[in-house]
């Protein structure tokens, strides 16, 4: 019986994983950290090595913060060590677990036949039966499984196409997906509220009809399903896809559970490069891969955007924390050739968004607003597919939750990013003579 007990607990600490027990966060801070001098932009990104620090956030400027995640017992020597380097340091959050549990998703009800409460943040089966249920009662709608996950679970995109248009052609289109980062909840949340705006009106909207017989409209709510369902059942910091280890240079005993997955935003194959935003070591939160789509997640989707690159005007890959709707390239600071056209389609839309609740987004291109990070999807959407207008839109909050927003704020993040999407649409009627 020993011998067997040994053997289970090996399973265990192998697999890294027991899904039906839950991580928990407790004591853990989360720090804003202004660097002070530019030296401390290097001595800050090694403290995380030390430690093994989640950088949460980058700063975006010169005068910018650092939100990172720091465990209980690392948290003075963590502070002391910022303040020697002549850092300031400021808890922001105190206690991580608090605000897991104030985002646990709550039992809820079906609206309707056939729809999903959009106030409630929903399992990956629940998000898939949405979709069928859809399909099947709208006879303009397509489902499309792109390909499956590493645990085997369908990526599945939903199509909206009415109208007609003449042999062989397609018209305009606008694509969007969510979900990438298993634990940015509140985006696939998003991406099924836009998906509901389209198939239900459920507000009666007199320019949804306009707006779908404008364009075709591809949404894929859950690009990286294994990790999310991760997140709802086993660690809800979970940020990557669920790859098993590639043999990286660490052990699972030299760095823990963050041994395994690759951060899908890192493996795309346009300018795929670790060592610009990323990281070779498989440890770290922004593992790139082995090699550029060496993930079955990001092959899917980077085979999808190939598909649709003749006829999709714009792409939006969407994300939290931070309220930013920024565009490529995060691979370098160069500016592409059209970055005027990128920025004017951004602020038309963020303009439309600030009306709704008074949200403030920051428009601007990867490497400025946001940090240098090869390998994203955005960049692949333009770099590689052709896709004019191509986006990261980063959803909110600014101030008390960051990636735990608890799903009070699911209708008005909704609310929001659909008016933009709706006035982004609509100048793009405009531009193109539509």
């Amino acid at each position: 019986m020993k011998t067997i007990w040994l053997a289970c607990l090996l399973v265990v600490a192998v697999n890294c994983r027991p899904e039906s027990l839950e991580k928990r966060y407790d004591g853990h801070q989360v720090l804003k950290v202004f660097p002070n001098l530019l030296e401390n932009f290097k001595n800050i990104e090694a403290l995380g090595a030390k430690y093994n620090l989640d950088f949460w956030n980058h700063p975006k400027h010169q005068n910018g913060t650092y939100d990172i995640q720091v465990s209980p017992e690392h948290v003075t020597d963590v502070i002391n060590e910022l303040k020697s380097l002549g850092a300031d340091a400021s808890v922001w959050i105190h206690d991580i677990q608090s605000l897991i549990d104030e985002s646990r998703p709550s039992d809820h009800q079906k609206r309707a036949s056939g729809t999903l409460s959009m106030n409630h943040y929903h399992s990956y089966a629940e998000i898939n039966t949405f979709l069928n249920s859809i399909v099947s009662s709208n006879s303009h709608t397509h489902l499309d499984n792109l390909g499956t996950s590493l645990q085997g679970r369908s990526i599945n995109l939903i199509r909206f196409s009415t109208g007609s248009t003449s042999r062989g052609t397609h018209k305009k289109s606008i694509f969007m997906d969510g979900g990438i980062h298993a634990r940015e909840w509140i985006a696939p949340a998003v991406v099924l509220y836009m998906i509901d705006q389209l198939a239900n009106n459920p507000n009666n909207d007199p320019d949804i009809a306009n707006l779908l017989d404008k364009f075709d409209w591809y949404l894929v709510p859950l690009v990286n399903p294994d990790g999310y369902e991760y997140s709802r059942n086993g660690d809800r910091m979970w940020r990557k896809n669920m790859a098993s280890s590639y043999g990286t240079q660490h052990s699972f005993f030299g760095c823990g559970s963050n041994e395994m997955g690759v951060d899908l935003n890192r493996n795309f194959g346009y300018h795929w490069d670790p060592a610009n935003g990323g990281s070779f070591d498989q440890c770290q939160e922004t593992y790139a891969g082995p090699h550029a789509l060496s993930e079955p997640e990001t092959k899917a989707m980077a085979h999808a955007l190939d598909s649709v690159t003749s006829h999709t005007l714009a792409y939006l890959n969407i994300h939290s924390y931070g309220q930013y709707w920024i565009y490529p390239w995060g691979y370098t600071r160069h500016l592409p050739p059209d970055a005027a056209d990128l920025d004017h389609l951004g602020r038309v839309a963020t303009t439309a968004l600030y009306h709704v609740h008074g949200s403030r987004y920051t428009v601007g291109e990867d490497t400025v607003v946001l940090y240098s990070a090869a390998g994203g999807a955005d960049d692949y959407a333009k770099g590689h597919s052709g896709i004019k207008y191509a986006y990261t839109v980063e959803l909110g909050d600014t101030g008390k939750y960051g990636f735990l927003l608890p799903e009070r704020y699911i209708q008005t993040s909704g609310q929001e990013l659909w008016a933009g999407v709706k006035a982004m649409a609509h100048e793009l009627i405009r531009l193109y003579h539509l």
